[in-house]
């Protein structure tokens, strides 16, 4: 998978990095609009990476409507 995050921001009081990242994986374009809950504000782009990958791997994971 390779993916690049487009837009992230982070909402202190609620402890939670908004992002988008948009990218390719097995072949098919993506874009995701996800959040995710932090314990600190993450300071720099490669902090920003490192979540929006475990988000996306996570997301992935799931099982999709058409059971693959």
């Amino acid at each position: 998978m390779q993916f690049k995050v487009t837009h992230a921001r982070y909402i202190a009081d609620r402890r939670r990095l908004e992002f988008t990242a948009s990218g390719e994986r097995n072949g098919c374009l993506f874009t995701v609009v996800t959040d995710v809950t932090c314990l600190k504000e993450p300071q720099t782009p490669e902090n920003v990476h490192l979540v929006a990958l475990a988000r996306l791997t996570e997301i992935f994971r799931q099982r999709s409507a058409s059971g693959f």
